[in-house]
């Protein structure tokens, strides 16, 4: 995961990387998976490139480096470590039918974001962003009007995505269970 995913992803498609920086001479570029799995990479012949200063581009990718130690991608035309800097942050995205296939009980981010959060069937809060946490990761919640007694809704918390404060996921309901209220005092 990373540091919040806020912006909507197309649809049919998911953010499954980050460009951390440049590496060697020749335009390589350290991939961050969301995953943690880098295997998916090898079969991509273009992925959707996402910067934070910019509109998406499709780049074609030349090389991949999956079992480096951060996987490194080469993309067509990205020739120097100056051409692969501007992209530098700028999020990976592919198709559902390129991802990396889930486990049962795993969610891709962009899936859990927009989700309602909700506490004995009422909504408190819409999730707008999944953080990296030290022993979990974080759903970024905004808070309903109401949801916390003498707390504006508009309110940042964040819940720990844990079993302890986060019941059921429901992706066709797009509603996710939180156990505990007090979480959000």
């Amino acid at each position: 995961m990373r540091q919040g995913f806020h912006e909507p992803v197309p649809e049919g498609m998911l953010v499954t990387g980050i460009i951390r920086s440049p590496h060697g001479l020749e335009g390589f570029v350290k991939i961050e998976s969301i995953s943690g799995e880098t295997v998916h990479f090898d079969g991509l012949a273009d992925v959707l490139v996402r910067p934070s200063d910019g509109p998406p581009v499709r780049l074609e990718i030349e090389a991949v480096r999956a079992n480096a130690r951060p996987p490194l991608v080469k993309f067509r035309g990205v020739d120097s470590p100056e051409a692969a800097k501007r992209f530098a942050g700028a999020e990976i995205l592919v198709s559902r039918d390129n991802a990396c296939p889930l486990d049962t009980d795993e969610f891709y981010v962009s899936d859990l974001c927009q989700c309602i959060l909700v506490h004995n069937d009422v909504s408190v809060g819409l999730i707008t962003g999944v953080l990296e946490g030290g022993e979990s990761d974080l759903l970024e919640v905004t808070l309903s009007d109401g949801a916390v007694p003498g707390i504006p809704g508009g309110e940042k918390r964040f819940v720990p995505f844990r079993k302890e404060f986060v019941g059921e996921v429901d992706m066709k309901a797009k509603t996710v269970a939180l156990m505990h209220r007090w979480i959000l005092e």
